[in-house]
């Protein structure tokens, strides 16, 4: 068996504590990723921090309140092992570590799937997809889905119209793009240093921070003004050789179930895909 080594990304991004969530803020945002494992002074591996972390705990300051002190992943451990550690911690990212516990590579459920286009491809959708989904109605007002997203700890939903029929597709991102951040000045904050370069119409991926300690409002609109309209989608009886590819094409973490006559059966998330290695230990 192959070890996790193989397929990790390596010399990942990490971030160090003591610091402000502000600062974890403003490295998600320059590094344009969603989540880095934090390390100590000693560069030695101490837990995960996420967007989702930040958006679960907007009243927070200190990062270190923040990080989950999750398990490591030793760079030895095979796939099959690094796979059921993450479906069983529904971890979406997981630092890999060498004998000294210094991080040597990171990985998130996108890294399985073209193993399990190759290895796993005649799965059916149906038997690894979430049918324990709930939809939003298209006219749910959106300051109450990201009430709903903070409450549940869900950030993808189906959305249906007053008859239940799927209309389309909504997730925390096509939520933090509708709001405006343009008001908020980079002095009221500490994220941002005056000469920083990146604006803060990038911030809206990790905005929920401000959200409630800038009072910045959400737009009381419909969900159905940020659905996503025509989601790619798969089929229940579909292989998942061609499912997996398609994820990995467009970098989907999560793609819509439906059968033939378009209506919804449930989602089918890259992190569930990873119950296929269960059969290999």
């Amino acid at each position: 068996m192959n070890s996790v080594s193989s397929i990790m990304t390596p010399d990942p991004i990490t971030f160090k504590v003591p610091s402000t969530v502000a600062q974890v803020v403003s490295e998600l945002i320059r590094s344009n990723i969603t989540g880095m494992p934090v390390v100590d002074s000693s560069n030695r591996y101490v837990g995960i921090i996420s967007r989702r972390d930040v958006f679960a705990h907007p009243e927070e300051t200190q990062a270190s309140r923040i990080v989950r002190n999750e398990p490591f992943i030793e760079d030895s451990t095979t796939i099959e092992d690094a796979a059921m550690l993450m479906l069983r911690e529904r971890r979406r990212h997981a630092a890999i570590v060498d004998k000294d516990r210094k991080v040597i590579g990171v990985i998130t459920p996108q890294d399985f799937l073209r193993i399990v286009e190759k290895d796993y491809g005649d799965r059916v959708v149906k038997d690894l997809m979430n049918t324990r989904i709930f939809p939003l109605w298209e006219k749910t007002p959106l300051p109450l889905v990201y009430k709903a997203m903070r409450m549940s700890g869900t950030f993808t939903f189906p959305v249906a119209d007053a008859h239940g029929n799927f209309t389309g597709l909504l997730t925390d991102r096509d939520l933090f793009d509708r709001i405006d951040v343009s008001t908020v000045k980079i002095n009221d904050v500490e994220t941002l240093s005056h000469d920083d370069p990146w604006s803060w119409s990038s911030v809206r991926n990790v905005v929920t921070y401000f959200i409630e300690k800038n009072h910045l409002q959400i737009p009381e609109e419909p969900a159905e003004v940020i659905t996503i309209k025509n989601p790619t989608l798969a089929h229940s009886n579909e292989k998942m050789r061609t499912v997996a590819r398609r994820m990995r094409d467009g970098n989907f973490n999560q793609i819509p179930v439906t059968t033939s006559l378009k209506e919804l059966q449930g989602l089918l998330f890259d992190l569930d895909i990873l119950s296929v290695f269960r059969g290999k230990l």
